[in-house]
């Protein structure tokens, strides 16, 4: 074990206030804040656990008050928390700078900021949690800080086990450790590459940045794309000859908490799966669509992968193994139980059509998208249903079903509705069920706030993106425990998570970046929440900020990917790489979204979103880049705008069409694609 003053040789990459549960200057109650920040214009509003009948918001340099406010009532009895609950709103307070709230009970919360970049270090954070997750290679100290360590797991580093289709040793090094363990699940990493991508997909802009300080940063392909490649590489690994992809590589019994450099015993790749082997031809179709702007050769490699998984699934239409992939004896690792493959399957048809074109695989998806209702949840790993059906709902390719998008849209709005009630009911504004208090719960949060945004784009309100904001607002601070659940984030955030490296590292604070679990109400699921609650305990409660608390205070992959989507959606100043070399950053005060309906017989919608007054014309060109339309909107005010386009009575043909926004001879805008159907 290197020493703290060894480690202390490389530049740290954040500085992490270390604060004992407690002496947060809280007298008596909890004043909770989004310890990351609020930006300026946006709602703000600290959630307080002790009556008082006024605040104030204190600047946290000169002491000075600038704003002052009655509480309100917040909550009667919150279900989640059992508490009554009061809330401190200063949404009138613009002005940038350093804050904190104090109650006219004595109660004050920790410092935060007012700015418009609050949430651009959550995301480099959060991204970056990710290179601190990878398996195989060297993390070196110029880029990792305290947090460097050896290559681990190296070279072959698993032999086939017992019950697998194969014999002998593979080379399947590389990849992302899944959790707080040294595992590798193809089946977690399916929701997590897929999140991933579709940040990218549906916000190029938006997740562009080349400057996270990765290894790779710089190189011109954005940090994401980079980070997630890391992940596709092993993956390669992990199918088989005959199209189908094994299930996992772990030991059979998880490590002790020593570093992945020094992790002894032999690891083993477990027994082929059809709901890896869906999740793997989803993965790889759509990174083929993604990365084919920046490496043709690497996207072709991912879409034949691809390819031959779709066709291992068509050849094995029943689940394998049957009844799903179980543990054999003596192995107790992750065992990711799911005895139905259908929403595997049906990610995988999705994905292959919209990077192909394959009709059959379009088939199979119209005859089973909407077996099981539509949008009718989050995403998780168990379920990719949703993440089948939004991706069909931004699909563009020629032949698409505008009807069948146009169904999903509106589902997708009907359960962004249900989530607003959600949130409506909850104190904390949180938008999940007291039964989603379960192990994992803050990526339901995370998710569901995913899937707002998602709304939004869509066509929805903009009390939908406002929703997802109050979400981000949840996991950073404004909770019941007064913690921000991201390691490295806030005054008072996690420290002691359930992860190898952050608990035998020998530095203090943890690995940064990282999303601890959340409230799990389902306490006998581990010996350190059954020791301190009951089953009367409110589940928002149901947490410990201890490492033997693997239940609540674990860390995942997947839960990971909805912050990355949620906190680079709203980060800004990040820097970016275009994808057209020598073109200027795309402003970040507009957004264009995607038309509606689309494909489209006739006329279509385009939506656009701006955050300042401007000249705007809306152009239209042919795959050659030749003018179509230019329609003059004229000055336009900041806001929400919408305008109808209309081939009708035109000589346009069927096909795909560019359109975006322009100001002054600019463009101004992401580029996207319309389809016109005759």
């Amino acid at each position: 074990m290197r020493s703290f003053a060894d480690r202390m040789l490389g530049p740290p990459l954040l500085f992490v206030a270390m604060l004992v549960p407690g002496t947060s200057g809280q007298a008596g109650g909890i004043v909770a804040v989004d310890q990351a920040g609020y930006p300026s214009l946006a709602r703000k509003n600290a959630i307080v656990t002790v009556y008082a009948d006024s605040f104030q918001v204190i600047d946290a340099a000169t002491r000075t008050v600038k704003h002052r406010g009655a509480m309100d009532m917040a909550s009667l009895g919150d279900a989640a928390t059992g508490m009554e609950l009061y809330r401190a709103d200063f949404t009138a307070l613009t002005l940038p700078g350093e804050y904190l709230v104090r109650t006219s009970a004595g109660d004050s919360s920790v410092h935060f900021t007012i700015s418009d970049s609050s949430y651009s270090p959550v995301f480099r954070a959060s991204l970056k949690g990710f290179f601190y997750q990878r398996c195989g290679v060297s993390l070196p100290q110029p880029v990792a800080g305290l947090w460097w360590h050896s290559a681990c797991h190296t070279s072959s580093d698993a032999m086939f086990h017992a019950t697998a289709e194969s014999t002998g040793v593979a080379q399947a090094s590389g990849g992302w450790h899944d959790a707080g363990d040294y595992g590798k699940y193809v089946v977690n990493a399916g929701i997590t590459v897929g999140t991933l991508l579709m940040a990218y997909e549906w916000f190029p802009s938006r997740f562009s940045a080349d400057n996270i300080q990765i290894p790779e940063s710089g190189n011109g392909i954005p940090d994401l794309l980079d980070e997630t490649r890391h992940e596709l590489t092993w993956l390669f690994t992990m199918q088989a000859a005959a199209g189908g992809v094994f299930f996992k590589i772990t030991k059979p019994q998880f490590e002790a908490f020593v570093m992945p450099e020094n992790d002894p015993g032999q690891r083993y790749i477990y027994r082929l799966s059809s709901t890896a082997t869906g999740d793997f031809a989803a993965m790889m179709a759509r990174a083929a669509r993604v990365y084919r702007p920046f490496d043709s050769t690497f996207s072709a490699k991912c879409l034949a992968a691809a390819v031959r998984a779709w066709q291992y699934l068509q050849a094995s239409p029943s689940i394998i193994p049957t009844g799903g992939f179980k543990n054999p004896a003596g192995t107790v690792t992750g065992e990711y139980g799911d005895s139905d493959d259908s929403d595997e399957r049906l990610w995988a048809a999705v994905e292959l059509y919209l990077a192909n074109g394959d009709n059959a695989a379009h088939t199979y998806f119209l005859n089973n998208y909407s077996s099981k209702g539509i949008i009718t949840g989050a995403m998780s790993w168990g379920n990719v249903r949703t993440l089948a059906e939004c991706a069909y709902l931004r699909g563009a390719r020629a032949g698409i079903n505008a009807t069948v998008q146009e169904s999903i849209r509106q589902s997708l709005l009907t359960y962004c509705q249900s989530v607003i009630t959600l949130r409506d009911n909850s104190g904390f504004r949180t938008a999940i069920r007291t039964s989603d208090y379960y192990w994992g719960s803050n990526s339901q949060v995370m998710n569901n706030a995913l899937l707002l945004i998602l709304g939004k784009a869509a066509g929805g309100s903009q009390e939908l993106e406002e929703a997802a904001l109050e979400q981000l607002h949840y996991i950073l601070g404004v909770n019941v425990h007064g913690q921000s659940f991201v390691t490295g984030v806030g005054a008072r955030s996690t420290l002691r998570p359930h992860h190898r490296p952050s608990g035998s590292d020998g530095v203090a604070a943890p690995v940064p970046g990282l999303l601890s679990g959340g409230p799990d109400r389902n306490i006998n699921d581990d010996p350190v929440l059954a020791a301190r609650f009951t089953a009367s305990t409110p589940p928002a409660l149901c947490y410990v900020d201890d490492q033997g608390s693997y239940a609540s205070n674990e860390i995942a992959v997947n839960w990971n990917a909805p912050l990355v989507f949620v906190a680079g959606f709203f980060a800004q100043d990040l820097g970016s790489t275009s994808v057209s070399p020598g073109s200027d950053p795309l402003p970040r005060e507009i957004r264009l979204n995607q038309n509606f309906p689309n494909p489209f017989n006739g006329s279509t919608v385009i939506s656009f979103s701006l955050s300042r007054a401007m000249d705007v014309d809306v152009l239209v060109v042919d795959l050659l880049g030749q003018s179509v339309s230019s329609m003059r909107l004229g000055r336009l005010a900041a806001g929400e705008h919408r305008t109808i386009w209309s081939a009708e009575g035109s000589m346009l043909s069927s096909g795909s069409y560019f359109y975006f926004l322009a100001s002054a001879g600019r463009t101004v805008s992401d580029v996207r694609t319309l389809v016109l159907l005759r």
